[in-house]
């Protein structure tokens, strides 16, 4: 299977390019995905795959969010809860309206793709995939969360209320119950658990106890990323210190 790397970053900003105008939403989701696509390519260079299939890593993860695009024209969010599941509508987007031919002829991967695609967003990965199909969706997820980290990281600092829900008093806010059992529990948050600021905060923490490889959990420890340097610490409840000990704890384990 051929993957031509040229093509696929020049049809894929032709595709964006028709989206021009919504919003910067648009540009931030494009780099994004080029970001996601290289994260992905340095996790699969350091599990000594085939160079084919560090390939295929890249190309999911340029394809992962094209949901996002046509999410935002419809709904001027990328807040799935609100508004329609990227990760679904993406698989659409490539294997029932058939832009996948678009970037690749070959479809022996297809399956490959559309797991990995319509699997990096959700709170836990079905059962039925088979073991290529589950390693993808695994690599994806991580690159993502990678790169989500980062953004985090930069909202914080620019004082950008990335959840947009009031922020007011952090030190005073409260962390649901269901919250914290998930967190002490080292799972993801269910959205549906979250109600205040420090509830996604807390979520947002959780995201690393689903990192599945071990280059994910030393990329995430770098300053740009490490929950450390989310800048309001000293504000951060008892609770929440613990569970920071916690995320340190795990992201140290396996290097």
């Amino acid at each position: 299977m051929e993957i031509l790397r040229k093509n696929i970053l020049d049809t894929f900003k032709s595709y964006v390019d028709g989206f021009c105008g919504i919003g910067p939403g648009v540009n931030l989701k494009y780099a994004h995905s080029l970001r996601v696509a290289a994260l992905s390519e340095r996790i699969a260079q350091s599990l000594s795959m085939e160079k084919e299939d560090i390939d295929l890593a890249w190309l999911i993860g340029i394809l992962h969010d094209i949901g996002r695009f046509e999410q935002l024209r419809r709904y001027q969010t990328f807040f799935d809860y609100r508004s329609m599941d990227h990760a679904k509508y993406g698989v659409h987007v490539l294997f029932e309206e058939g832009h996948i031919k678009d970037f690749i002829a070959s479809s022996e991967e297809n399956d490959v793709i559309r797991a990995a695609i319509g699997e990096h967003n959700v709170y836990e990965v079905r059962g039925d995939l088979s073991k290529r199909e589950l390693h993808f969706a695994r690599l994806i997820r991580d690159a993502d969360k990678l790169d989500i980290f980062r953004v985090y990281v930069m909202y914080r600092e620019k004082n950008i209320n990335v959840w947009n829900v009031d922020w007011s008093d952090l030190e005073k806010q409260s962390i649901s119950d269901s919250v914290m059992a998930q967190a002490r529990a080292r799972r993801l948050v269910k959205t549906q658990s979250k109600a205040t600021f420090m509830d996604f905060y807390v979520g947002a923490l959780c995201f690393y106890f689903d990192l599945n490889f071990p280059i994910s959990r030393k990329i995430a420890w770098r300053k740009e990323t490490m929950p450390s340097s989310w800048t309001f610490i000293p504000k951060i409840p008892r609770a929440n210190k613990n569970l920071m000990k916690s995320v340190n704890s795990y992201m140290q384990s396996d290097y």
